[in-house]
């Protein structure tokens, strides 16, 4: 950053030469800060789909919708990352910094969306089977050991299970504050970086 910054001061020289030259660096420097980025970015989606694989594979029940969305997803970002590495010129960079930033937001949000829209829905049957993995774990049991149907909540482990579900969706937005949220500002310094770039051109 140290780097950037000299680049950066350096613009209000005279000499057009430099200027020109200290321009042209800092482009290639965001460019490659850019997919360095969204490489990250993919990293963290294999990770994601490979634990909700796990969870489903835990749960016998494969969360179709939440693959098929990260499917689409990964295959935008995987787009987007290629495009960047071929960018040639800063308004276009600055065009897949946006893009992908809007992807990213539409993820998370549908994303959080779907896990309030399907417990909401299946709270009934989820507050079962977290009964039975309870009763399962209580009695050193193997996973799916107790049949959940013959579960009959009471509002206690309604309460309860809502409870649980509230921490771990606080939980799951904070890790993804932490990780989506961190690239969302990333990309948007570059994108302020690009626009300065872009300004100084003109």
């Amino acid at each position: 950053m140290e780097e950037l910054e000299l680049l950066k001061k350096d613009w209000n020289k005279e000499s057009d030469e430099f200027k020109n030259y200290s321009e042209k660096e800092l482009y290639e420097m965001i460019k490659q800060k850019s997919v360095s980025v969204t490489r990250v970015l993919c990293l963290i989606g294999l990770i994601e789909i490979v634990l909700w694989a796990i969870y489903g594979y835990i749960d016998e029940e494969l969360p179709i919708l939440r693959i098929v969305l990260f499917a689409v997803f990964f295959a935008l970002i995987i787009y987007f990352y290629f495009k960047m590495k071929t960018e040639e010129s800063s308004i276009s960079l600055m065009k897949s910094i946006l893009n992908t930033r809007k992807i990213i937001f539409g993820y998370a949000g549908i994303s959080f969306l779907l896990i309030i829209l399907m417990n909401s829905i299946d709270f009934k049957h989820n507050t079962k089977d977290f009964m039975a993995g309870l009763n399962d774990g209580y009695n050193h049991n193997n996973l799916h050991t107790t049949n959940s149907e013959r579960m009959t909540p009471e509002l206690g482990n309604y309460i309860v299970f809502g409870v649980v579900l509230i921490i771990t969706t606080y939980l799951l937005y904070i890790i993804y504050k932490k990780t989506y949220g961190k690239i969302l500002v990333d990309l948007q310094k570059n994108y302020k970086e690009l626009s300065k770039v872009e300004e100084n051109e003109v």
